[in-house]
């Protein structure tokens, strides 16, 4: 049997990086459907008694493949039923409208672009739609496809091979059905085993946190003894506490308490972004509540996005704010375009394994936000 969030998860929500690199998959189907039709109508312009119609059809399927695009984009929420059954249903319309013109019309149907209007749009909402609802809307616009076109089109041409006829008509959507739910299967079940396996938080763990924290605490160290060991080691070659020695003494309490203090009141986030040299706004000190999973995740894609060559420190910027639901947002904001290639794949497993420790999480070119419950209070 299945892993059943393998059917309910869409493969932009499983490996939500790797679809930035190609943002415009539904227009491409979109461009794909519109270049196939208008060949095939000029093709056959002096058959079709009203060619504008096969235009406006083609027009209808483009718009469907627009509304996917736009409905896709980062920070939009999901796509869902609604989204998905009026996308489809306006490329089914355009189907109908060139089935209406070529209903009088001897044509050979398996040059026909009707067909392949909804399955481009099965194809191009294939990323962001679970298996599940796939097959789903597969079936519907396989049957939706099929029953429209024996509707319209001339009777005597369909009554001499009904069935032949028939799949001709249902190759196209059944076959964008299949092949999509397989693909969509296919990378949830990849991704989410691979965001699964326990080593991946051990490397992020190893490579990141326990040495973070550790050069960290010796920096922190550092500075607070650097004022009190001339002084002390000037005391003991003198051998006699003076006056003034008293009163220096005195400063340097003041200074080393008022550090301390500063210290204590500087969360982890803080002096992470003192070392690595990011702006952290954090006013309320919501770091404090994120657990140690969070911590380690955000520090490990941190300096991943530091490692990159377009990366500047300073054009980094991380804040936190109190949500009104008790949660806490989080966005990170960052002066650099989203690189491509291999330096996509160098951010991916920290992004990922980030996704998996937080809530929300949605990633733009240039800004990356997410949010974590008020129940991790871990200090």
């Amino acid at each position: 049997m299945p892993n059943r969030r393998y059917l309910l998860t869409s493969a932009q929500q499983a490996d939500p990086l790797s679809w930035f690199t190609g943002p415009y998959l539904p227009l491409t189907f979109a461009g794909g459907i519109f270049v196939f039709g208008t060949i095939v109508t000029l093709l056959t312009w002096d058959a079709s008694p009203n060619p504008w119609l096969q235009l406006a059809a083609l027009w209808l399927c483009v718009v469907a493949g627009l509304l996917v695009h736009v409905r896709s984009r980062p920070f939009t929420p999901p796509i869902g039923w609604g989204t998905s059954t009026l996308a489809l249903a306006t490329a089914i319309a355009g189907l109908a409208l060139s089935a209406f013109d070529y209903r009088d019309v001897d044509f050979n149907f398996g040059l026909w672009w009707g067909p392949a209007g909804p399955a481009f749009i099965l194809i191009g909402l294939s990323p962001y739609v679970s298996t599940r609802r796939l097959i789903v809307l597969g079936i519907g616009t396989t049957v939706a496809v099929v029953t429209i076109a024996v509707g319209l089109l001339q009777p005597a041409q369909l009554a001499e091979a009904p069935i032949t006829t028939a799949l001709v008509f249902a190759y196209p959507p059944a076959m964008a059905a299949v092949g999509s739910a397989l693909f969509s299967y296919s990378i949830v079940s990849t991704a989410t085993a691979t965001l699964e396996n326990p080593d991946r938080a051990l490397r992020v763990r190893d490579a990141s946190h326990d040495d973070a924290v550790a050069e960290l605490e010796n920096k922190t160290l550092a500075r607070l003894t650097a004022r009190a060991t001339p002084f002390l080691l000037d005391l003991a070659e003198q051998g006699k506490v003076t006056p003034e020695d008293r009163a220096l003494a005195g400063q340097l309490a003041r200074r080393l308490r008022d550090d301390l203090v500063t210290q204590a009141n500087e969360t982890w986030l803080d002096r992470a972004g003192q070392d690595l040299g990011v702006l952290v706004v954090d006013p309320d000190r919501l770091a404090r509540r994120m657990s140690n999973a969070q911590r380690t995740a955000l520090m490990a894609l941190l300096r991943a996005i530091l490692e990159l060559p377009e990366a500047d420190a300073g054009a980094l910027m991380v804040e936190l704010r109190a949500a009104d639901d008790g949660a806490t947002a989080v966005a990170m904001s960052m002066d650099l375009d989203l690189p491509e290639g291999r330096r996509i794949m160098h951010l991916a497993p920290y992004y990922l394994t980030l996704g998996t420790a937080v809530d929300d999480l949605e990633f733009d070119r240039d800004r990356l936000t997410f949010s974590f419950g008020s129940e991790s209070q871990t200090r």
